[in-house]
């Protein structure tokens, strides 16, 4: 899957019904890091679909953004309450989402 990388996409959806059709859209591109926020291991073909999949499902209020992760950026991924970085959190995709 050459060019990969992993993307951070969130959300604000302003209704109910609308947010739960995203959210289970999302759940089938990548993992869910809270109720809002995905991570997601994207080509930027995937990227492209993606965006269109969501206009197509969300009206023009609610909000989508895209967050690239560079290398420089996962190194510095850290928690709280002197948590470092959770401990599901890999740098590698998980061998399902590589095709």
């Amino acid at each position: 899957m050459a060019q990969a990388k992993w993307w951070i996409i969130c959300y604000d959806v302003r209704d109910p019904k609308r947010l739960r059709k995203c959210a289970k859209h999302m759940e089938g591109y990548g993992i869910r890091l809270q109720k809002s926020v995905f991570r997601c291991w994207l080509t930027p073909t995937d990227v492209q679909r993606l965006r269109w999949e969501l206009t197509v499902l969300l009206d023009p209020q609610d909000s989508v953004l895209f967050f690239p992760l560079c290398g420089n950026c996962l190194e510095g991924v850290m928690g709280i309450h002197n948590q470092g970085r959770p401990k599901d959190w890999i740098d590698k995709p998980p061998t399902h989402l590589i095709v």
